[in-house]
Formats: C-alpha cells, structure tokens, sequence
C-alpha cells in the first residue's frame, strides 16, 4: 500500500464506522480524487457518530464556525460531503464566507437538497464543485425537522437561526450561538502542484 492508499485509509477511518459505498456502485469520489493525485483533505468531525441529540425545530440554518477552510485550501473545491443521520429527512450542504464590513455571510455555494439514503453515514458528491478560499466556513440547511444530529461541546462556536434561508447574504444578527458540534464533515480537494 503506498502513501496514498494509506493517507485515504486514514481519512476514510475517520468517519465512526466503515465507509459506506457510493449509490448505485459508482466508484468511491475520495479515492478517485486521490488516485488521481490531488490532495484531499476534510473539515468538520472525525467521528460521525458522536453525537447524541437531534434539534426538531424546521426551517434551520446552522454554520460552523469552530472549523473553517484551512490556508491550504486556497484554490481548491468541495467535491463531497458526509453526515450521520438520524432521521431521513432532507438536508442540504451549505458553504459561507464571514464579510467583517458588512457583518453578513454570504453564500458561496450549495449543494442539492438530498434525503440521507439510510440512517447512519451517508456520504454525497456534488453534482457542481464548490470554489473555496480559507475561512470559508460550511455549514447545513434543513428546511425540515432535523436530519442531522448534534453533540453539546463546551467552547463550541455554531451559528444557527431559524430565519429564512437566504441567497447571497445573511446578516450576522439573524443567527444566535450555540455549542452544538453537528454530526458531518466536507470533503475537499487541490491540483497538487506540476499536475
């Protein structure tokens, strides 16, 4: 196995659980992405499944602010996304970029509204990638009751209102804080250099 099978292996252990196989026997996005020799990396939670609570107000647009896009994430794309879900209810993947002058986060990108396919892990790829600059931050949309469940963390930074889910921007006031760690993670990809 070389250093790439190993790093994937790393990457996809993380996930509180084995990997789940893509819908319909399509190949596994992740893999192909490293197989093709870009650099793929992830933020939000390892462990999927380490969460214990799951909010059943509808209509919820919640942004992490805890974890953001890393440096290295300059020029790259989001490609997939992943979640525990509790219930199969529809949700959408969410990126945000924070504009300090405006007090507003605007809408980088979306991905299509999906239903989790089982309760438990569900990984999706996205029909259009996500250009991404550091900072940017990823968070989700459930126009239902919650899908995706949640862990209370102390220190935990998670921005959520009940508001109207709007495009391109959010005023900051609209949303409340809260310390809830939402059971997902965003998968990212970059041309490594001399590609």
């Amino acid at each position: 196995m070389g250093i790439r099978g190993l790093l994937l292996g790393l990457l996809l252990a993380g996930c509180g659980g084995s990997p789940q196989p893509p819908a319909d026997n399509q190949p596994d996005p992740v893999a192909q992405a490293v197989a093709a020799g870009a650099r793929v990396d992830t933020v939000g939670i390892l462990n999927l499944a380490d969460a214990d609570t799951l909010n059943q107000d509808e209509g919820l647009t919640i942004v992490e602010t805890t974890i953001s896009f890393p440096p290295e994430a300059a020029d790259a794309e989001v490609f997939a996304w992943e979640f525990n879900a509790e219930e199969l209810r529809p949700v959408k993947l969410l990126i945000m970029r924070f504009d300090t002058t405006r007090d507003n986060l605007e809408m980088v990108g979306e991905s299509e509204l999906v239903v989790p396919r089982q309760k438990g892990l569900n990984r999706f790829v996205l029909r259009e990638p996500i250009p991404i600059k550091p900072r940017d931050l990823y968070g989700i949309y459930q126009p239902e009751a919650g899908a995706i469940p949640f862990k209370k963390v102390h220190n935990w930074k998670t921005l959520i209102t009940i508001k109207p889910l709007t495009r391109p921007w959010m005023k900051r006031d609209l949303f409340s804080m809260y310390g809830w760690r939402y059971a997902l993670r965003v998968f990212w990809r970059k041309e490594q250099a001399g590609q």
